[in-house]
C-alpha cells in the first residue's frame, strides 16, 4: 500500500509538472510569465542572433570583372568598384550611429574615410575614361541598411559587423583582380593598395565576431 501510494503521488507530481511546463510560453525571447514560476526549466529568455548576412547583399563587383586582358576594363572596374564602395560607405555611416561598439564605430570611421577618398579617385578617373560621372549603388545601399534596421540593439553589431566583412571580402576580391589588370597606373596601385587594407579590416570584424558574436 506504501509503495502503490508512492507511485500514485509521483504520478501526480509528474502531471503537475507537465501542466506548468505546458503553460510556460517555449517561443523566445518571452520569458516565464511571473504568476507560473517557477516552470520545470528555464525558459529560454532570447533568440540567437542570425548567423547569416543580409540578403540584399549582391554578388560583389569581382563577378563581372572576370575577362581577361578587356580593352574597357578599366572603365569596368572603376564604375563597379565605385559602386561597391558607394555600398561600404553608406553601411558604415549607418554602423557609426547604431553600433554600441566602440571598436566598431572606430574600424568604420576609418573604411569609411579610406573609400570616400578612393571614390573620389575613381570618379576621376572614369571620367577620362569614359567621359561620364559613375554611379553608387544606391538600392542596395538601402536594402541592406533596412535589414539592419530590423536588427534588435542585441544583435545589431553582430550582423553588422559580419555584413561589413562580406562586403570588404567582396571589394577584396575585386581590388586583387584589378590589382593584376587594371592599365591606368595610379588605378592599379590604389587597387592593391586597398586589397590589403579589406583583408586587414576583415580580419579585425571577424576577429571582433569571434570574441563577442
Amino acid at each position: 500500500m506504501r509503495y502503490a501510494h508512492w507511485t500514485l503521488l509521483s504520478i501526480i507530481l509528474i502531471l503537475a509538472a507537465s501542466m506548468a511546463w505546458a503553460q510556460c510560453p517555449i517561443a523566445c525571447p518571452q520569458p516565464c510569465p511571473i504568476a507560473q514560476q517557477p516552470c520545470p526549466e528555464a525558459c529560454p529568455q532570447a533568440c540567437p542572433c542570425p548567423a547569416s548576412v543580409p540578403a540584399a547583399m549582391g554578388a560583389g563587383p569581382a563577378a563581372g570583372l572576370e575577362c581577361i586582358n578587356c580593352p574597357d576594363f578599366d572603365a569596368a572596374y572603376a564604375s563597379q568598384m565605385y559602386a561597391q564602395n558607394s555600398v561600404i560607405i553608406a553601411v558604415t555611416e549607418f554602423g557609426m550611429q547604431r553600433a554600441n561598439d566602440s571598436n566598431l564605430r572606430d574600424i568604420s570611421g576609418e573604411i569609411n574615410g579610406y573609400l570616400t577618398s578612393a571614390n573620389g579617385k575613381l570618379q576621376g578617373w572614369y571620367g577620362v575614361i569614359a567621359c561620364g560621372p559613375v554611379s553608387p549603388n544606391c538600392a542596395e545601399a538601402q536594402a541592406i541598411i533596412a535589414e539592419l534596421s530590423a536588427q534588435p540593439a542585441s544583435c545589431f553589431d553582430a550582423v553588422y559587423a559580419r555584413t561589413l566583412s562580406q562586403l570588404l571580402s567582396q571589394s577584396n576580391a575585386a581590388n586583387t583582380l584589378a590589382g593584376t589588370r587594371v592599365i591606368t597606373l595610379p588605378m592599379r596601385q590604389q587597387a592593391q593598395f586597398l586589397a590589403g587594407k579589406e583583408a586587414n579590416w576583415s580580419f579585425r570584424l571577424d576577429r571582433w565576431v569571434g570574441d563577442h558574436g
